[in-house]
C-alpha cells in the first residue's frame, strides 16, 4: 500500500506529511493523517501499528467548504473537521470526498466518538504549508499548533 501520511519530527508543533495520487486523495488522507496523528481513545476500537482501527465508522457529517485557493482550502477543510470533531466528541478516521476544486470541496467524513485524544490540536496553521507534485504524486506538510 502506498503511504497515505507521516509524522515529521517537529519542535513544539505537530507535523505530518500527508502524500495523494490527486487531490480528493491528498485531502482524504490529510483528514486520516491528522486525527490518526492525535491518537483518538474509542471503545470497541483497537490500535494497530500506531493507529486506531474501528471496525464500523458510523458517525458521519458532510463538509462543504469555499476558499481562495487550494492551501487556504486544506487549511478550512480540516479545520472545520476539527470543530466538528469537538462539537461532537468524535475522530474522523475516513473521508470520501465527492468533489474539489482548488477553491471548493465537498466531502463527508466518517468517524467513532472518542473517550478522548492523547494530543489536543489548537490549529491547523499554514506554517510550510505547500501543496505540490512531486514524483508523480501530490504531497504537503502540515503544522498543527498544539
Amino acid at each position: 500500500m502506498p503511504k497515505d501520511f507521516e509524522l515529521i519530527p517537529h519542535t513544539a508543533d505537530l507535523k505530518i506529511r500527508v502524500y495523494g495520487s490527486n487531490l480528493a486523495e491528498l485531502f482524504r488522507h490529510a483528514v486520516i493523517g491528522m486525527f490518526q496523528a492525535i491518537e483518538p481513545r474509542a471503545q470497541g476500537c483497537t490500535v494497530q501499528q500506531d493507529r486506531l482501527v474501528c471496525s464500523s465508522l458510523p458517525q458521519s457529517h458532510e463538509i462543504t467548504v469555499e476558499s481562495p485557493d487550494a492551501a487556504s482550502l486544506l487549511v478550512d477543510f480540516l479545520s472545520h473537521a476539527l470543530y466538528l470533531s469537538d462539537v461532537h466528541n468524535e475522530a474522523y478516521l475516513d473521508a470520501t470526498i465527492h468533489e474539489i476544486t482548488n477553491t471548493n470541496v465537498r466531502a463527508t467524513v466518517r468517524g467513532v466518538e472518542v473517550t478522548g485524544f492523547n494530543v489536543e490540536i489548537k490549529a491547523v496553521t499554514y506554517h510550510d504549508l505547500d501543496i505540490h507534485k512531486q514524483g508523480g504524486l501530490w504531497q504537503t506538510d502540515i503544522v498543527f499548533d498544539i
